[in-house]
């Protein structure tokens, strides 16, 4: 009988050290997502948050949903829904997802509080908003802009000097950050850059069209283009890509015939870590920031036999051929 009696008050005692949430010490994390669910590269932070910190505190997500909504105005109300959440809820650490969550939410409410941000998937550089802060740290959002198109170059056989290429993205935040990040590269090496950001599907297809007058299509995002078609631009790529095309998004492989992808599970990985290490008492000023490292490569057969170019032995073996 004790022993049975011992058991319970260790189990009821375990229990209350976890809290209701399963939560170790009843830390609260708030994750505010520029994106929205379903979104792959938002899931894919979110699954990569959710492994990382399971147990170490309760995850609240809220989604800005800014690739479908980019008006300012919205984003300003859902910004001040973030404020008043914060308010009322009192997290002891904010994860700031995607480079909206740091303009609308962190820059202007939260800078130089004591409340602890831990950013990642910021395109660009940190010093466009005032990183880093005295309660901010986080993980920025490089693409292999120079591998990729050096790759590129090397398959066509051409000089990146004088290359004109063609970059087609969503009008939003993110395209026209990513376009300036290339576009310096490009200059650097006396080549050109122009840019197609579209609306809706149809712009996208004849963006593509036009693109096909250059040496390189770069096929940025299809994330906040009204009334995308997954299949429909797969066929449509391959019955009139007779140019090389690239991508530096994993959801973008089929489209283009090489793609050099970022890793959103990288960025989630990492925050998980910081915001452990502020949970167990690290000042997040001494967690200094960091850009991510890692990508994987993907090349599409039938889009690349279209092409007609052919890859390096060392690329063949490196990459994962899909059809």
């Amino acid at each position: 009988m004790k022993e049975r009696w011992r058991s319970l008050l260790l189990l009821v005692a375990l229990l209350l050290s976890f809290g209701a949430t399963g939560v170790e010490d009843g830390s609260r994390c708030l994750v505010v997502y520029s994106y929205h669910t379903g979104y792959a590269w938002n899931d894919a932070v979110d699954q990569a948050l959710r492994r990382g910190l399971e147990g170490h505190c309760e995850l609240r997500p809220f989604y800005m949903d800014s690739k479908r909504n980019p008006n300012p105005t919205y984003l300003q109300e859902k910004a001040a829904e973030v404020v008043a959440l914060i308010e009322s809820w009192s997290p002891d650490v904010v994860i700031a997802v995607d480079d909206n969550a740091s303009k609308y939410v962190v820059v202007p409410h939260l800078k130089g509080r004591e409340l602890p941000v831990v950013f990642c998937g910021l395109n660009g550089a940190a010093e466009e908003y005032g990183y880093p802060l005295s309660n901010t740290t986080g993980m920025m959002e490089v693409s292999p802009v120079e591998p990729l198109l050096l790759t590129a170059t090397r398959i066509m056989n051409l000089s990146t000097s004088g290359m004109r290429a063609h970059l087609i993205d969503g009008d939003r935040l993110s395209a026209h950050k990513v376009h300036r990040s290339m576009q310096r590269v490009l200059a650097q090496w006396g080549g050109a850059l122009e840019p197609h950001f579209v609306q809706n599907f149809e712009e996208w297809k004849a963006a593509y069209r036009a693109s096909q007058s250059g040496d390189l299509v770069v096929l940025v995002n299809n994330a906040g283009i009204e009334g995308w078609d997954q299949k429909e631009a797969e066929s449509f790529v391959r019955q009139y890509g007779a140019t090389m095309s690239v991508s530096n998004n994993r959801w973008m492989r089929t489209l283009a015939a090489l793609t050099f992808a970022k890793l959103p599970e990288e960025q989630g990985e990492w925050s998980a870590a910081a915001v452990k290490r502020i949970l167990r008492g690290t000042p997040v000023s001494q967690i200094p920031l960091v850009t991510n490292r890692r990508w994987k490569s993907y090349a599409s057969q039938s889009l690349v036999s279209r092409i007609g170019v052919k890859f390096p032995v060392t690329l063949q073996r490196r990459v994962e051929w899909i059809k």
